[in-house]
């Protein structure tokens, strides 16, 4: 019986720069719990020591095409899949950045709610694992699954957010721990470096999945001003399962006894993840000798994710008020649906307005996914492409002219 191990480590379109993870490297992680390469799938932007979808080769159906095991819907790579029978166990990790519905990938489109359970209800169908368990780090993360992944598929998730907030990014310059001085940028989200580093001193042979939840709830839980709510999803009852059916274990851990309290501290400082971007700028900016072109760069890039975000977010505000009026329109773009609900009704709608939207104003990028929520509850009212297009066309009479905005990799949807 193998463990099929797939490792989505995206994180980055354009200027992406929140927490890639340095401390925590995939390759050491995977060799410190001694899983076979021959069961191990990345996806990363950049290139490490297994090299299965790297750069252009990162898509929404590279992905899907590899959990379900279609060698001939891949496009580039290494040609591995999920090759997973019957008596399998699979475990996913997917980072990057995220939004109400929708995950984000660095070189194409971005991957919607209904499209990844779409795919996971079809790996269940084809018969080809015994268990396959999901967790996921983005921005308001319990959006994928909440109301969309039905109890029977074997399927356990865990999400570093709900389904209505940002997740935090951690090991970030100006904390203690922070990045080596030569970095400027965060090493880590409180989600991710919470389940690996109790990883790392436990004996995941006697540690169940359920025990591991709740130590990294409690680590990433909001403190102060900062932290997320870890949400589960799916099969609860597969949560009772040891971590070594899924990461295997490191050998020296095996005669630890598990505790059940965080012996692990929470994080002295963290960053929201759409301002880990900002942090990165300022943080090159402040470092950089005065006078220098670096300076000037880094002050440029900083005023041009600013300049964007402005855009999009008084785009989105003029538009709701353009089609619901000036009193109705904030209240209907910011409605949040009870818990257990999905984000739309309609899927499709949606991705016609983002593609709509971003027509007229330019791309959303990684800190305009924060609009998902608002572009489905337009969705949600009954309107359609054509009045969304021209309430777009009259909100954004030009697409600005920065990298933020640009359509050269094309729509979000």
């Amino acid at each position: 019986m193998s463990h099929p191990f797939v490792w989505v480590e995206l994180y980055r379109s354009l200027y992406s720069y929140s927490h890639y993870c340095i401390k925590d490297q995939p390759s050491e992680y995977v060799i410190k719990f001694f899983i076979t390469t021959t069961t191990i799938i990345f996806f990363m932007v950049s290139s490490f020591m297994w090299q299965d979808y790297t750069g252009e080769d990162v898509t929404v159906e590279n992905f899907f095409a590899v959990i379900l095991g279609n060698k001939t819907a891949l496009t580039g790579g290494s040609g591995k899949v999920v090759d997973s029978g019957p008596n399998d166990h699979i475990f996913i990790f997917y980072s990057d950045h995220g939004g109400p519905g929708v995950l984000g990938m660095p070189t194409s489109r971005y991957i919607y709610a209904d499209e990844l359970i779409d795919v996971l209800k079809k790996k269940h169908a084809s018969g080809n694992y015994k268990s396959l368990v999901f967790y996921l780090e983005a921005c308001e993360s319990g959006s994928i699954f909440e109301g969309l992944l039905p109890e029977g598929l074997n399927i356990y998730a865990t999400t570093a957010s709900n389904a209505e907030e940002s997740s935090w990014g951690t090991y970030c310059p100006g904390e203690i721990p922070g990045p080596p001085p030569e970095y400027s940028t965060c090493l880590g989200d409180l989600y991710s470096i919470a389940w690996m580093e109790d990883s790392d001193i436990h004996n995941l042979r006697t540690e169940t999945l359920h025990q591991q939840y709740e130590l990294v709830k409690t680590r990433t839980a909001s403190y102060n001003s900062y932290g997320s709510h870890v949400m589960q999803y799916g099969d609860i009852g597969l949560s009772k399962n040891n971590l070594f059916t899924y990461l295997g274990t490191n050998p020296a851990n095996d005669n630890y006894t598990f505790v059940d309290e965080n012996s692990l501290r929470p994080a002295s400082k963290a960053v929201n993840q759409r301002d880990a971007d900002l942090l990165h700028f300022w943080d090159k900016y402040r470092k950089a000798p005065e006078g220098t072109p670096r300076k000037a760069e880094a002050q440029k890039q900083f005023f041009e994710a600013m300049s964007h975000r402005m855009h999009v977010d008084h785009s989105i505000k003029l538009i709701g008020k353009l089609l619901f009026g000036i009193e109705k329109g904030p209240e209907i773009l910011n409605t949040v649906r009870p818990a257990g609900q999905p984000l739309v009704d309609d899927w499709g709608c949606l991705k016609s307005l983002v593609r709509t939207f971003e027509s007229h104003c330019g791309a959303l990028s990684q800190y305009g996914m924060k609009h998902m929520r608002s572009l489905a509850n337009i969705c949600n009212t009954g309107i359609g492409k054509e009045k969304m297009a021209e309430a777009s066309a009259q909100a954004c009479e030009n697409i600005p002219s920065g990298p933020w905005s640009s359509l050269d990799k094309g729509f979000s949807a």
